[in-house]
């Protein structure tokens, strides 16, 4: 009988998952990325049709990616904001040509000056985290917490966690079993860091997901 060959592959050990990497490759189709970014199809049909939204090279369907879910919904929160369809796609293609500006100046930051680009960026994050700290020590004090009752310590684990994972972007169950902490707990918390603007919520279909907003320049 002959013995099946073996693959002797070295374990390593999981690393984590680049999620900038995951959405460079995600397609959906117009029904699940109008459902995704809170418009109707009938909206994203006319926007695509207007050439405002470039859907993915299919020969069958419409696919979407993730820079034409991202000008959707960027389009959708000017909309919202009672702009014109035109002034929402002006202002969504003004917000992502200074990302990508910004992007560009710093990958094209020499090593001496991109240390410090970071050193600067690390340094306003720890002052927003104070902030935060400070806020929620007097709200602690005058009692104004009440439903929301998040306890000091765990706020200022979860701002230590975004500090050190500034990429994250995580359910509340997926950082509470980070943290070693109960979930309903860590849902408080977070709504409190929500409400201070020091992350943001995203709603998904079936779960939403927190990721920390970096100070503007």
């Amino acid at each position: 009988m002959t013995s099946m060959p073996t693959h002797d592959k070295k374990k390593t050990g999981l690393r984590p998952i680049d999620i900038r990497d995951l959405m460079e490759r995600l397609r959906l189709g117009i029904g699940q990325a109008a459902a995704l970014c809170d418009v109707s199809i009938r909206q994203l049909s006319y926007w695509t049709d207007k050439n405002i939204i470039q859907p993915v090279d299919d020969e069958k369907n419409r696919c979407y990616d993730y820079g034409a879910l991202e000008k959707v919904a960027l389009i959708k929160q000017a909309l919202d904001q009672g702009y014109s369809l035109e002034g929402a796609v002006a202002e969504a293609d003004a917000f992502i040509k200074r990302r990508d500006q910004e992007r560009s100046r710093i990958e094209g930051m020499p090593d001496g000056e991109l240390e410090q680009y970071v050193l600067n960026q690390a340094n306003a994050l720890q002052g927003l985290a104070e902030k935060v700290r400070r806020e929620v020590r007097t709200y602690r004090v005058s009692g104004q917490l009440q439903g929301v009752a998040a306890s000091l310590g765990g706020v200022d684990r979860l701002i230590s966690f975004f500090e050190a994972n500034p990429y994250t972007v995580n359910t509340a169950r997926q950082i509470a079993i980070r943290l070693g902490r109960d979930m309903s707990e860590v849902e408080r918390e977070l709504q409190l860091l929500e409400q201070k603007h020091f992350i943001q919520k995203i709603s998904y279909p079936g779960s939403d997901v927190y990721r920390y907003i970096p100070q503007r320049r």
